[in-house]
């Protein structure tokens, strides 16, 4: 378990690096095209703080889920990867975003609300296939198993239900995405954990 979650946190980190990459600002410029260029450099940045975001909660929530899940099967080992790819992938879409989301293209929009979704998809997969295979602690009864399943459901309905907007205004699209929030906001109320 232990090489599964230290290989899992390199793979965030790594993700997590690549997509600061994206922001560069051209060097050699003189004073009159600093500004200009900082306005330019506005989409990668909000592109990068969307996706460290969504990195962000997902590694919370997939750090939180291993620490009850103390033992492992080769499916949940299979989940694992499948969802490290997709954390892997990130920084493509999230690059795609930045340099062609808004009206030029629904595709951008599309593409990394299919990766976003994706991973907070296998994220529950994960949970729910080690809860059926008796893969997580007895600390962990049935109430606490479903709030950490529902908990983060938003997070890919909302990615999934902006696609079909993308198709109307990839605009209209990402600002679907700000949904997220009050939708987790909701899923605050947390059962207690039940006494070994």
């Amino acid at each position: 378990m232990e090489r599964t979650v230290f290989f899992s946190d390199a793979v965030f980190a790594i993700a997590m690096t690549l997509l600061v990459l994206e922001l560069i600002i051209p060097e050699g410029l003189d004073q009159e095209h600093l500004g200009a260029a900082l306005a330019a450099a506005v989409p990668e940045f909000i592109a990068y703080a969307i996706s460290f975001t969504v990195l962000g909660i997902a590694w919370l929530s997939h750090h939180r889920k291993f620490t009850v899940i103390h033992r492992y099967d080769a499916p949940l080992q299979a989940l694992n990867l499948l969802l490290l790819f997709f954390i892997a992938v990130l920084p493509m879409p999230t690059s795609f975003l930045s340099n062609y989301g808004g009206e030029i293209s629904p595709w951008p929009a599309v593409l990394y609300a299919l990766v976003i979704a994706a991973v907070f998809l296998v994220l529950n997969l994960i949970w729910w296939h080690a809860w059926r295979a008796k893969l997580i602690e007895p600390v962990v009864d049935e109430p606490m198993y479903r709030y950490l399943l529902w908990a983060m459901l938003p997070v890919p309905v909302v990615f999934l239900l902006s696609i079909p907007v993308a198709f109307i205004s990839a605009d209209a699209a990402m600002y679907v995405w700000i949904l997220v929030i009050p939708a987790l906001l909701l899923t605050r109320r947390r059962p207690r954990l039940r006494r070994p």
